[in-house]
Order: C-alpha cells, then structure tokens, then sequence
C-alpha cells in the first residue's frame, strides 16, 4: 500500500509529461474547427447526405466551441474534425425466423464437428443451433423496437472521427463512431415519419450529439451562452431547422 501510494503521484506526473504539447494547446486554447465530411461510395445522394451531417455537426459543435462556417475560408490555426463515415446503411431484419436460424446452425455446426471426429457433434449442434436462434431473435426484437420508438426504421452508421492541426500529419485525438451510440441519440419523429429528408435530418442530428458529447466529455468543453462562428456573418445561414443561427462571430 505504501508503495502504491507513492507510485500514485509519480504515474500522474509520467502521464502528464508525456502528453503531446500540442494536444495539450488545443485543450487549453482550442482554435477554430472546420468540419469536413467524407462518405462511402454507393450512397444514396451523397452530397445531400454529406451536406446535411456536416450542417448538424456545425451547429452541434458551435454550442460549444467556435466552428468555421460553410463557405468560410478557415484561419491558418484552424483545426480540421475530419469525419469519414465508413458505413451507411438502413437497418435489415432478416426475413428468416429465429427458429430457423437456430436449425440451419444447428445442423451446419453438428454436421462439421461430426466430420471432425468430435463424439460430442450432437451437443455442439445444439448448443450453437440455441444459441445462434437466441441471438437472431434477440436482434430481430431490438430491430423492431428501434423502428417503433422512432416511428421510421434508422440508418446504420460507423465513422471515423479524427481532429487534424495544420502541417501535423498525426491526429490530435481519434475515435470511433458506433451505430447503436447513434440510433440510441435519434429522437423520435411525431412528423414526417415517411418524409426522407426529416429523417436524414434527425439521423444526422443525432450523429452530430454523439460526436460533440465525445468532444465535449474528452476536452472538457462546456456549453456557450450562444453558439460561435467564424465566419461572415452575412452569409446565409446553411441550416436554420439544425440551430445554426447566427452567433458569436470570431474574425
């Protein structure tokens, strides 16, 4: 215990010396963000997709910080949130049965083990049939309540969220976006339900929660008495529905 106790002072100090200066700057003093967005190939529309996170994550993050808007030539110390959405898909319920499921796996996995020599193949199929049954109906319930609690069935989303400073080829922090942190965040649509471009929205909004509550939780950022922009304020607001009013302009 002795030692612990005076290890304890040391590890925080080793930690504290290590940490990347210029992480430790943008923590202190985080310059502009320009928001940058990449999206897979195959999407549908694409630029409206693309469009339509970015304006949401703008919005999201200049309650928070101060963020370049649309159009804007970012400053030189600007830091770019350089999001790639690495898939974007819809949700899919298997048509097959939960039952089913179980079978096939069941016969598949009893049928291999068998061949392998195992006496216990029997056993190995049924318990990988259960179980595979279990998992299928298991999702295929979740899948359901997703779609029922928010009143259109959600996209699914992973992204790759990194903070790059200007002439560093190395990230100043990086994470990773899950799809069920995502579809956890949507709301529910009371209108709309079948309106595409309500639910891009929503699914964009809720992308856009996740990602500044990370940020936010990891560089200790707290809300603004009204969001920050850097930027001409003349410029037409790129979404009003998202809260990307005017704010505190930083030029």
């Amino acid at each position: 215990m002795r030692f612990l106790a005076l290890a304890a002072p040391a590890l925080v100090l080793l930690t504290i010396a290590c940490a990347r200066p210029e992480v430790e700057a943008f923590h202190r003093n985080p310059p502009p963000l320009d928001v940058v967005f990449e999206v897979p190939r195959g999407v549908p529309r694409p630029e409206a997709v693309k469009a339509e996170y970015a304006a949401a994550l703008r919005a999201r993050l200049a309650t928070r910080t101060t963020v370049v808007r649309m159009g804007t030539l970012p400053p030189p110390e600007a830091v770019t949130v350089r999001v790639q959405i690495t898939e974007l898909r819809p949700v899919k319920v298997s048509d097959a049965s939960p039952g089913a499921v179980g079978v096939a796996t069941g016969i598949a996995v009893g049928t291999l083990s068998a061949l392998a020599g195992n006496r216990d193949a029997v056993f190995d199929g049924f318990f990988w049939g259960l179980w595979a049954g279990h998992h299928a109906a298991h999702t295929r319930r979740a899948r359901h309540w997703e779609a029922d609690r928010l009143g259109f069935t959600p996209q699914v989303v992973e992204a790759q969220v990194a903070l790059m400073a200007p002439g560093n080829p190395e990230p100043l922090w990086v994470f990773a976006v899950e799809p069920m942190d995502v579809i956890n965040a949507m709301d529910p649509l009371r209108e709309g339900r079948n309106d595409e471009n309500r639910i891009l929205e929503e699914e964009a909004s809720a992308f856009a929660r996740v990602v500044v509550a990370r940020l936010q939780q990891r560089f200790g950022w707290s809300r603004l008495p009204e969001p920050s922009y850097w930027g001409d304020l003349k410029q037409e607001p790129e979404m009003i529905h998202h809260g990307d009013t005017e704010g505190t302009e930083k030029r």
